[in-house]
Parts: C-alpha cells; sequence; structure tokens
C-alpha cells in the first residue's frame, strides 16, 4: 500500500467525505473510513475496507479514493474491491482520483 504525505491525507480524506455527503443527500445509507462515520464492512480474504460503501434499497456502490502517490502501490487492493463488485450483481466499484 502506498504512503501519502499529511498533506496528501488530508485532500484524500476531505475526498472522502465530500463524496460519502453526496451520497447521504441521494439518501443512500453511507458508511466511511472516517472519523464520524460507521466503519464500511471488511472485504476479501485480507478484509480490505474501502474508503466509502453506500447502500440505498438492493444498489450497493464501493468507492476507493486514490492519491497520484497511491494510484499504483495499492493494486491489489483496487482488484480485491473490483472482484468482489463483479460477483454481486447489486455491487459497483467505482476509483476516485483526487490531487
Amino acid at each position: 500500500m502506498g504512503k501519502r504525505s499529511h498533506t496528501q491525507q488530508t485532500k484524500h480524506d476531505e475526498k472522502v467525505k465530500q463524496i460519502a455527503l453526496q451520497y447521504q443527500k441521494q439518501k443512500f445509507k453511507v458508511k466511511a473510513d472516517l472519523p464520524g462515520f460507521e466503519q464500511p464492512t471488511p472485504i476479501g480474504k485480507y478484509k480490505r475496507i474501502p474508503d466509502i460503501e453506500a447502500i440505498k434499497g438492493r444498489k450497493r456502490e464501493i468507492i476507493e479514493v486514490e492519491t497520484p502517490k497511491t494510484l499504483k502501490g495499492d493494486k491489489d487492493q483496487q482488484a480485491t474491491f473490483r472482484k468482489h463488485a463483479a460477483q454481486k450483481s447489486n455491487t459497483k466499484f467505482r476509483m476516485e482520483l483526487t490531487e
């Protein structure tokens, strides 16, 4: 897993919060890997935690926010989320890039 600088981590967390709040406005039940939110459900053999898990009815979205520094280093985690979503008809995975 790639390491982020303090500035990159702050930008990452701000982006995660922004996306989480957008989903909440759309009436999704949102779990986010941030203080003040319920923790997302761990996924896969290594219990990886996505940045956001949003659920509305039967629809489920897993969102992972990456910085340029972690984009390449987190390939295994991205693959885990992508594979998990592909195996579930009601789940979609997407990745967001922040600066």
